[in-house]
């Protein structure tokens, strides 16, 4: 395991291809809705949020909606100049549950309503200049870039920075709140409405039902 081997101090989390995480399958969730609603009453704060090493995401590509929350889960962020980013639940009838505690928090409260209310995707660039991100390397320098970064933390002393990392972190709690605010949408009748007409290719006609 990463986390109890001594030799490792700072882990960097990319994308296997050309995207960092294209978010949820929703092939799968308009087909097992009601399996996923289910399974969603039992999760518990990711694994990725309790891991005590920094993390740094290096992003690679997309990372829209459960993606986007992945990265808002890591410790920091650099983004390859081809990245974006999008928190698209609400026009699916639903959110992008750990950006609904944090966004706010990480870009202020005005700009998070304004991306997760319209969904709209926004690029490397301007990421940064909401405070999204650390840093914008080229596409082809991104791993040199984090691995960059993680060597320059793993100089400094290992209790330290752990005990960096949980003091600025204290406070973020609310985890267990979104998603049983993602639980209860996801049983509205515009949730199963939103996937569907995202499946179909046409704009969905939400009822606030």
């Amino acid at each position: 395991m990463l986390e109890e081997d001594d030799e490792v101090h700072v882990v960097v989390l990319t994308g296997a291809g050309k995207a960092f995480s294209a978010g949820q399958e929703l092939e799968e969730l308009g087909e097992n809705g009601g399996d996923l609603r289910k399974s969603l009453k039992h999760l518990k704060r990711p694994r990725l949020l309790q891991f005590e090493k920094p993390v740094i995401a290096a992003v690679n590509g997309a990372a829209i909606g459960a993606g986007a929350d992945h990265v808002l889960m890591c410790d920091m962020v650099i983004a390859s100049d081809k990245a974006c980013f999008a928190f698209p639940g609400a026009k699916l009838g639903f959110v992008c549950p750990y950006a609904l505690i944090r966004l706010g928090e990480e870009i202020g409260r005005s700009a998070a309503k304004e991306l997760m209310m319209t969904g709209r995707t926004v690029d490397a660039d301007e990421a940064r200049a909401l405070g999204l991100l650390n840093k914008v390397a080229p596409h082809d320098q991104l791993m040199e870039e984090a691995v960059a970064l993680g060597r320059s933390i793993s100089e400094a002393a290992p209790l330290a920075i752990q005990a960096i990392k949980e003091g600025v972190n204290r406070g973020l709690e609310g985890y267990e709140y979104s998603y049983e605010t993602m639980v209860a949408l996801m049983s509205t009748e515009d949730s199963i409405e939103g996937v569907r007409a995202f499946l179909e290719k046409r704009t969905p006609q939400f009822k606030g039902k």
